[in-house]
């Protein structure tokens, strides 16, 4: 196995990304190439195919291939995350609360200027993760996976989790049954021991789940576990009760055009309408 080189910081946001891709350079980011199994080596990237890995299932667990390759090889890590080479946390943005859960940059303008992170340790003691901002459905999250994907296969985790770790049905209930707000992406920052325990729920969850639902033999409908992964980090949090930051996301485009984002104002009204027809016909 090669070896990671480790920054003087004990800080490691792995970047996901199948194909070679000018990234932010920071050192605290390492790109893994996902799905590394499946083709040919890309020079600079940390490879998901080495050490203990999953990475020949990437085409069904997407980003999940770094995630576990992460989890499983990394040490000496106290705050880990994952970005995707797309999609970055955007912790410049000025009242994130109220702004529009991402924004699309072009990506030359992007990458001229430094990344840039907060003290994270300072945030970490103030949250226990952060996530992406949270999407609206005008259904709940259980009603929206089905409507988008496969319905059945849904009611499956649920069984799963209700049989191995039944304590986080209440959770699952209250995030996915009995709500419309959901955290998506697979994306996140914490603290190793956050990570190592939602790592360890989730794939013992997600590889039953495998074990019992084949994926379906379709390029978008066959990503099934990384869909439902982005679920259950929801449920996970809830558990725990985690206190969540929400940060906003920046997606740099290579064929940006003007007009693609979504005001703030009409992100806010937009969230709200969802709210009130989730809210009058549930």
């Amino acid at each position: 196995m090669s070896r990671v080189n480790t920054p003087m910081s004990n800080v490691r946001i792995f970047i996901c990304a199948h194909k070679e891709s000018a990234l932010p350079q920071h050192p605290y980011f390492l790109p893994v190439q996902a799905g590394a199994a499946l083709h040919a080596a890309i020079a600079g990237y940390q490879p998901d195919n080495e050490g203990e890995n999953i990475s020949a299932k990437n085409p069904h667990f997407c980003e999940l291939t770094c995630h576990y390759w992460a989890w499983k090889n990394l040490k000496d890590t106290d705050i880990t995350g994952l970005n995707h080479y797309r999609r970055y946390f955007d912790f410049g943005r000025r009242w994130p609360q109220l702004s529009a859960d991402k924004r699309y940059v072009p990506t030359a303008a992007f990458l001229r200027e430094p990344y840039q992170f907060p003290d994270l340790d300072a945030v970490l003691k103030r949250c226990d993760i952060i996530l992406p901002v949270a999407r609206h459905w005008r259904v709940s999250n259980s009603r929206q996976y089905a409507d988008y994907h496969i319905g059945k296969d849904w009611e499956m985790l649920r069984e799963i989790i209700s049989e191995r770790s039944p304590q986080y049905l209440p959770a699952f209930e209250k995030t996915m049954d009995r709500s419309n707000r959901s955290v998506g992406y697979n994306m996140f920052i914490t603290r190793w021991q956050h990570f190592d325990a939602y790592s360890a729920w989730l794939f013992d969850i997600l590889f039953e789940v495998e074990r019992r639902v084949p994926p379906a033999d379709d390029p978008i409908q066959g990503r099934i576990y990384g869909y439902m992964s982005e679920r259950l980090i929801n449920v996970f949090c809830e558990h725990h009760h985690l206190r969540v930051r929400h940060v906003p996301l920046v997606m740099p485009l290579d064929d940006y055009v003007e007009g693609r984002n979504v005001s703030n104002w009409r992100w806010c009204c937009r969230q709200l309408k969802n709210d009130l027809v989730y809210h009058f016909n549930k």
